[in-house]
């Protein structure tokens, strides 16, 4: 199946679908690529239920810093499936906010399309679970605006190299990437620019 992303808001069944996909695919041969670390007692609470739920016989490696050094030495033809891409993003701003938002931006986005070209390359399923950042109110830190921003780009990265892109909402998963690329070609002129044809 390749690369699949599914974006939703909080608690709106993104790792539930993103399970049934990956139990479809490769039934007991999953990988569980988690990107948590525990920060405090709701945090060890949350990663502990996503451990029940999910079947015991999936491999989970924890990975909070260097997703793409680890699918570099995974082997071809692997079924992973990787929750999250938004908290991941936020271990990464957090330890690189002492650099200057367009450095951190670069460096944090050649990270992510990193990740996507070894997803192709070695011909994995790579599932993506990312939460949407972006609906809510204007953050009131700067480092909260970093963080959507750039989680506004990598999702549209992600959404860019992904065979198939998934908006769950209310728990009911809708595939939108077919129908997002319809709409963007019936609004762009042969010479690139938008408009109406």
């Amino acid at each position: 199946m390749g690369v699949i992303l599914i974006q939703g808001g909080a608690r709106s069944g993104k790792s539930s679908f993103a399970e049934l996909i990956a139990k479809k695919i490769a039934g007991l041969d999953v990988i569980y690529l988690a990107s948590g670390v525990v920060t405090d007692s709701e945090m060890e609470l949350r990663i502990e239920k996503h451990q029940k739920q999910r079947p015991s016989e999936w491999q989970t490696v924890e990975e909070a810093y260097s997703i793409s050094s680890y699918l570099k030495n995974i082997e071809k033809n692997k079924t992973i499936l990787f929750d999250c891409l938004t908290t991941y993003l936020g271990n990464l701003i957090f330890k690189k906010q002492n650099k200057d938002f367009e450095k951190m931006e670069s460096e944090i986005l050649a990270e992510i399309e990193i990740i996507l070209k070894i997803a192709i390359k070695k011909n994995l399923n790579l599932i993506i679970v990312q939460n949407e950042t972006g609906k809510g109110v204007v953050p009131a830190s700067k480092m909260g605006r970093n963080f959507r921003d750039i989680s506004g780009r990598a999702a549209r990265m992600a959404a860019e190299y992904a065979d198939k892109v998934y908006l769950v909402q209310a728990g009911l998963p809708l595939e939108i990437k077919e129908e997002g690329l319809k709409n963007i070609k019936e609004f762009t002129l042969v010479d690139g620019e938008v408009g109406v044809l």
